[in-house]
């Protein structure tokens, strides 16, 4: 595998598995190991189609624009404006999540002040944002690789401490718990297209970088689950962390706090890019002023605490899911007849299928309201 490919695959990897990996073993604890694997496989195979339609989508269009941009140019001055909503709810909301957690990790790593901490993680992520992509890239490549050996040996050590008991059960009324956490952990769209540009000429190996890339956290959360659950039982922890304490040992919890670090970092990363890019592609902005503006936002996360993280969490995934994903959806309907340029590859959904996803994505979307309102 060359070197471009083996970046973009990175690049993906590395922007999808965030803090979400750390929500994963909790929601499927509580509703049990296998429904929740079951779960994973399905969104898994979901999030793999979407991020091949957003593919698709980029490879139609000659401009270069990100989300809101596309949704302008195919659905209109309505369409691009309900996607620019979106985009300025889900991802600046995700980049305090990061904060969030980061400076959770990173105080559990110094013993230091939570504030302090969170202070240190934005300072650092908001001279990632100053680098922009292409550096960026380059380190996702170790990190990502790093942070794959990190799980590789979190499941190892696991192994001998493994209760086969944790993994039985089924609870019913937790069926719907996963579902937001799960898309939220596969999120991977905003970095689609720094994988074209990092592949830019060589635009067929688009499909395979999205695949590869989207697989590889999948098949990692499956692990890192059954390392957790299988060791933590019933005190399986919303962070999945804590719950080891006592039982790996100090050396595996330190390693799985850098772990959580290191993942917040390169998503963290790709998410803000992503931000900065909508504002200065689609809404024309300065350079100057959107990297200030992006790190302005994610500077609240530094005021927050990690009290209702894995509620918002489980809200911006569905928000992803009911709004981006159905935008992404009717995207591809228009993108098929008006276009500017022909794709390298084509995805061929049928329009019964579309509508199915757009009722389950809308569906989840009413589900995740009525569960945040209630909490």
């Amino acid at each position: 595998m060359d070197s471009k490919l083996l970046l973009a695959i990175a690049t993906l990897t590395g922007t999808i598995i965030g803090f979400g990996v750390f929500s994963i073993p909790y929601v499927m604890f509580k509703i049990g190991f296998l429904p929740g694997i079951f779960y994973l496989l399905i969104l898994t195979a979901i999030t793999i189609l979407l991020h091949l339609i957003y593919g698709e989508i980029i490879l139609r269009t000659k401009a270069i624009c990100r989300l809101p941009g596309y949704a302008k140019n195919y659905l209109g001055e309505a369409g691009g404006s309900f996607a620019s909503i979106s985009t300025f709810i889900s991802v600046p909301f995700t980049l305090i999540c990061y904060i969030i957690a980061g400076g959770e990790f990173l105080s559990n790593i110094l013993n230091g002040p939570i504030f302090i901490c969170s202070l240190l993680v934005w300072i650092i992520l908001s001279l990632g944002l100053i680098l922009g992509i292409t550096p960026i890239s380059k380190i996702e490549l170790s990190i990502s690789l790093l942070m794959l050996l990190i799980i590789g040996v979190i499941f190892l050590v696991s192994l001998p401490k493994i209760n086969s008991e944790n993994f039985s059960g089924f609870s019913p009324e937790n069926f719907f718990l996963p579902y937001g956490v799960i898309l939220f952990a596969l999120a991977g769209a905003p970095a689609i297209p720094t994988l074209r540009y990092i592949l830019r000429g060589r635009e067929k190996d688009l499909k395979k970088a999205i695949i590869i890339g989207t697989l590889i956290p999948a098949f990692f959360y499956a692990i890192f689950s059954f390392a957790v659950i299988g060791v933590s039982g019933n005190q399986t922890s919303e962070e999945a962390i804590s719950g080891l304490v006592g039982k790996l040992g100090n050396n595996i919890i330190l390693l799985g706090l850098l772990f959580g670090l290191m993942a917040i970092l390169t998503s963290f990363l790709t998410f803000g890019i992503y931000l900065r890019d909508v504002l200065i592609l689609d809404f024309k902005m300065k350079k100057t002023l959107a990297t200030v503006l992006v790190m302005a936002i994610s500077l609240v996360g530094v005021f927050l605490n990690k009290e209702y993280l894995i509620l918002l969490i489980g809200f911006i995934g569905v928000i992803m899911g009911a709004f981006e994903d159905v935008i992404l959806l009717l995207i591809s309907r228009k993108a098929e007849v008006k276009f500017d340029r022909n794709p390298e590859w084509k995805i061929n959904i049928p329009d019964p299928v579309v509508w199915l996803f757009c009722l389950v994505f809308i569906g989840g979307l009413i589900y995740e309201i009525l569960f945040f309102l209630k909490k």
